[in-house]
């Protein structure tokens, strides 16, 4: 076995591959309150990509944002980007041979209506309709109809991001599955103790019950798209430039722009059902793949999977 890319009790050993919009922001902050888990700072250090628009981070800073709990057993980076592509996957194995892996996942279908309410929050999406997003993705993957919010057209590609079944096929010839613990968004909310201590279990860590369990990253709308918009074109011109300080601009248009909590809207019944239709293998991958090996998911209303006992 390889040894890792980074020094001794330094560099990850835990990784939320993924995938976003799927209670990677909870499960990063329930772990972050044990005290054999170090969650880096920031959550999604985006320190193996994949995405261009992203500036990379110093080995050392990528150490040094993991290295708040001294001792911990656990060095966790949350990026779930990090799911979309099996290369970045590779490199990250390759250089954390030891790592162990958890991947959310959820309903391919919400996967992607989610992953474009979170881009139009963000500035990198400009078309409103999802149903008129959704169909450009042949046309983004050739380069066209990519808002200049966007610095990298992949992110927008819903009909790739949301299929996490082959996504993890392709983690499953690169990583043991043993390694993997797999959880369907849902069991979080069925039963979120269940998970935890399960979790536990797959981490070899202490079972601790003073854990604040509140959901993170709840759904939101903007007020002023198009001030978002400049925001994301600010930030990108920050970038371009190699500006790495603030001057207040970006900040003042996103506070102004500021995101509130929202109703939660929904997919309409007929594009629920194309959707559906488009992901059918995808699902069987994903159900393959959950089966294979530590897993967490919803059966009869209860939180089944390996390692659970329900009495």
């Amino acid at each position: 076995m390889s040894s890792s890319a980074f020094p001794p009790g330094r560099g990850p050993n835990l990784f939320i591959l993924g995938a976003p919009k799927c209670g990677t922001t909870s499960m990063a902050a329930y772990l972050q309150q044990h005290p054999e888990v170090a969650v880096s700072e920031p959550k999604e250090t985006r320190y193996y990509g994949p995405y261009t628009d992203v500036a990379s981070m110093t080995p050392e800073a990528y150490c040094e944002s993991m290295a708040h709990k001294p001792g911990a057993r656990y060095r966790c980076d949350a990026t779930p980007a990090y799911l979309s592509d099996a290369g970045t996957v590779a490199r990250i194995a390759a250089e954390n041979p030891d790592a162990r892996y958890i991947v959310m996942v959820r309903d391919q279908a919400d996967l992607a209506f989610s992953l474009h309410q979170e881009f139009r929050l963000s500035g990198s999406e400009t078309i409103a309709d999802f149903e008129e997003a959704w169909r450009a993705c042949d046309a983004r993957r050739a380069g066209k109809r990519v808002p200049v919010t966007c610095g990298d057209a992949r992110r927008l590609l819903y009909d790739h991001r949301a299929a996490v079944g082959k996504q993890l096929a392709e983690v499953l010839q690169i990583i043991p599955r043993e390694r993997i613990m797999i959880i369907e968004m849902n069991a979080l909310r069925a039963d979120i103790a269940a998970v935890w201590e399960a979790l536990c279990s797959f981490l070899e860590i202490e079972h601790r019950t003073d854990v604040d369990f509140t959901a993170q990253n709840l759904r939101k709308t903007i007020r002023f798209p198009i001030l978002l918009q400049a925001s994301a074109m600010a930030f990108r011109l920050k970038r371009r430039l190699g500006i790495r300080g603030g001057m207040g601009v970006g900040r003042a248009l996103k506070s102004a722009a500021a995101p509130v909590a929202s109703e939660r809207e929904s997919l309409s019944p007929e594009l629920r059902a194309e959707l559906q239709t488009f992901f059918a293998e995808d699902s069987r991958l994903l159900e393959q793949a959950m089966l294979s090996g530590p897993h967490l998911r919803v059966v009869d209303g209860k939180v089944a999977g390996q390692d659970i006992d329900h009495g």
